[in-house]
């Protein structure tokens, strides 16, 4: 029986589940620019670091940049941090009704 483990795989599930969500949130906050140009450059923000964590821990990603293991670990924590304090700071500013529009009438 072979019972050898690949682990020169170049995109994990994780990193590409974190990429996909990442470009999703992203392109959702390009979305929102149209309502609120903070709130959805915030959004896209949130998206980008995302999606950037899961690109810096693929193997790909070190090949291409010269990153070894471990510089991938912290490249990686390191974008999935800046999303989460984005995304919290996004929900205390904000509130948890997310971006609303106001209308302004006219006298």
């Amino acid at each position: 029986m072979n019972s050898t483990v690949r682990t020169d795989r170049s995109f994990g599930y994780v990193s590409v589940a974190a990429i996909l969500l990442g470009a999703a949130v992203f392109g959702y906050g390009l979305l929102v620019t149209s309502v609120s140009v903070l709130g959805g450059g915030w959004i896209a923000a949130i998206g980008l670091a995302l999606a950037l964590s899961g690109a810096f821990d693929t193997a790909w990603a070190g090949r291409r940049l010269g990153l070894s293991a471990g510089d991938r670990r912290t490249l990686s924590l390191s974008c999935l941090a800046v999303a989460a304090v984005l995304a919290v700071a996004f929900v205390v500013v904000n509130g948890f009704g997310g971006v609303e529009v106001t209308e302004f009438e006219s006298p």
